[in-house]
Order: structure tokens, then C-alpha cells, then sequence
């Protein structure tokens, strides 16, 4: 048997087995590299999102927000000045449209006749100098027309037709109701923050989008033994007589308090993103969206201690509607990327 040498062979792995540990060695740093390239790829792209998203939230709070005007009339968006003023605390009360008025006027002839002709009706609304009556003057006959000496309602007419009448005889009563008195109730613990003068604002469930402003003009001394309430007098505007006499109606007394802050309407604030904002008016049909910080808050208003100038116009009602646009612009968007 002829036997093979063995070193050749012995030879051959170590050498083969020495080029695999070198090529090891030169591929463990190129694969060190290609892996420290992947992860400061992907943590390069993500810190560039990360900036990203903040530069795009700061862009989306900061742009303008474009809504035309007819389309804010249609809306009932309303706009008010951020105002220096004493906050004002509310107080809700209820009460009555006085049965009478001190605002009356008699209607005479200026000679002695007879009335011929009613030129009006019981409750209908008259102006001032218009013809309310015909009276034939004697001995003459000759036709005279009566006229208003002021404007309002016809209350009562106190005569008939065909009846003799001079000037000492009241025809009828005119009552100007475009001022009224009403009478409301407060408790006798609400009775310290009630002074005459203070604004009111007057509401009836006849008329539920209507305001009709006041003021108090007396605070009754007396309490009532029996529901321990006090009867307060107001002066109300209705310009057009919508409120009857003895209708039911109820009232919000506006009581300025010692602190004056800046303060906007309480339905100016609006939440996003957890954070409060109100909407600024830059422009005719331009809106921006603003980080306001706020603090005390009333019945309709709140201060707002940053975020805001005096001066500055906000959207009141119909602020949500903005912020339904803004948020309809950000979800369009997050679609997009």
C-alpha cells in the first residue's frame, strides 16, 4: 500500500483556515458600519418628523383662517374689543311688566263738539301728530280732526260717537311703552349686592332671542314677611313694544365687582388640544387662532391674563364655527402627508 503524505493536506486548512479568520475580521467593521448608517438614518428621519410635526402644529395654530362675510352673517358670527373693565358677577331674578305706566297721555278737542268718527282702535299703535278722531265743532259743524300729542298705544278710548265732547273731556288714553316699568324679586341673602343703577338685562319666554336692556331705578326697603324677597323697580327699553303690560318675564342683574381685568365673552373661549384659545380678527374675512391663559371667570365673562390685548377684536358667538374650520383644515391635512 503506498501511503500519502499528510502535510500538503495539513498545509492546506491552515492556510484556508487562516484567510477565513481574516476575511472575518474585515467584515465584522464593514457590518459595524452599515449598522451604525441604518440607526443614525432612522433616528436622523425621525428627530427631522419629530421637528417636523412641531414646525406644522405651530404653522396650523398660527395661520390665517379665511371665512367670508356672508357666510359669517349666515353663521351669526358677532365680534367684540378684548375690554379693560370690573369683571361683573350675575344674578338671575324673575318679575312682572307693571300693569301701568307713568308715560300716558289724555287725548281732548280743542273746541266743544260733537264726535263724529273713531279714526283708531283699542291697542292699535299710533305717531305723534297723526289724526286719532273727527269732531264736528258747533255751532258750525265744521270737521276737526284730533290728533295724537304723542306717540304709543291706544290704552282706552273713553267716549262714544255722537256724544257732545269739549276740551275738559279725555277722548282717549295713549300709553308710550317704549319704556316700561317691571318689577322683579331677589332674595333677602342677594339683597347687599343690589344698588340702583346697576344694567339689567330683561327676557321673555315670548321672545327667547331677544334682550331688552334696563336698569334699576328702586330697591323696595321692605322685605316680604312671606317668601323673604324684596321688590326691585326697573326702567326697561322696549322700542318695540314687544313687552305687554302685566306679561311674566325674568332678568340678569350685572354687578360689577372692585377687580378690573381684561375680559372677553365667556362664548369667545374655545378648547383645543387641551389648551384654550379665543380667535382674533386680523382682517375683514382673516381669523388666526390664539393660546390665551385665563382667570377668573362670571356668568357671561372671562379674564384672560395672557394671549390678549386690549383692543384686540375676538369672535364671540359663533367661535366654535372657527374652530370647526380650523380642525376640518387640520384633519385635510393629516390626510395629505
Amino acid at each position: 500500500m503506498t501511503r500519502i503524505p499528510t502535510w500538503p493536506i495539513t498545509a492546506l486548512l491552515s492556510l484556508c483556515l487562516a484567510l477565513g479568520m481574516v476575511g472575518c475580521g474585515r467584515a465584522a467593521p464593514s457590518g459595524e458600519s452599515s449598522t451604525h448608517t441604518d440607526e443614525d438614518h432612522h433616528e436622523g428621519k425621525d428627530h427631522e418628523g419629530e421637528q417636523h410635526g412641531e414646525d406644522h402644529e405651530e404653522e396650523e395654530r398660527g395661520g390665517a383662517i379665511h371665512l367670508a362675510d356672508a357666510t359669517q352673517r349666515a353663521l351669526g358670527m358677532t365680534v367684540m374689543p378684548a375690554e379693560l373693565k370690573p369683571l361683573e358677577q350675575t344674578l338671575e331674578v324673575t318679575g312682572q311688566i307693571a300693569q301701568d305706566t307713568d308715560r300716558l297721555a289724555h287725548v281732548n278737542v280743542p273746541e266743544a263738539g260733537i264726535l263724529k268718527e273713531w279714526l283708531v282702535t283699542i291697542g292699535q299703535q299710533v305717531e305723534a301728530q297723526t289724526p286719532v278722531a273727527v269732531v264736528l265743532s258747533n255751532p258750525s259743524d265744521t270737521p276737526l280732526q284730533v290728533l295724537a300729542p304723542r306717540s304709543g298705544l291706544v290704552l282706552g278710548l273713553h267716549t262714544t260717537v255722537g256724544t257732545s265732547v269739549d276740551p275738559l273731556t279725555s277722548l282717549m288714553t295713549i300709553a308710550d311703552l317704549s319704556q316700561v316699568w317691571a318689577t322683579f324679586d331677589v332674595y333677602e341673602q342677594d339683597v347687599a349686592l343690589v344698588q340702583v343703577g346697576q344694567r339689567l338685562e330683561a327676557r321673555s319666554v315670548a321672545y327667547p332671542d331677544q334682550v331688552f336692556p334696563g336698569k334699576i331705578v328702586f330697591v323696595s326697603p321692605q322685605v316680604d314677611q312671606h317668601t323673604r324677597t324684596i321688590k326691585l323697580r326697573a326702567q326697561v327699553e322696549n322700542p318695540d313694544y314687544a313687552l305687554r303690560l302685566g306679561m311674566f318675564v325674568t332678568g340678569t342683574l350685572y354687578i360689577p365687582t372692585a377687580d378690573e381685568a381684561l375680559v372677553v365673552p365667556h362664548e369667545a373661549i374655545q378648547r383645543l388640544n387641551d389648551e384654550r384659545v379665543v380667535f382674533v380678527q386680523t382682517g375683514p374675512e382673516t381669523f388666526e387662532a390664539r393660546d390665551v391663559q385665563i382667570g377668573n371667570e362670571t356668568g357671561r365673562q372671562v379674564e384672560i391674563r395672557e394671549g390678549l390685548k386690549p383692543g384686540e377684536q375676538v369672535v364671540a358667538a359663533g367661535s366654535f364655527h372657527l374652530k370647526a374650520e380650523l380642525l376640518k383644515g387640520t384633519l385635510e391635512e393629516g390626510h395629505a402627508h
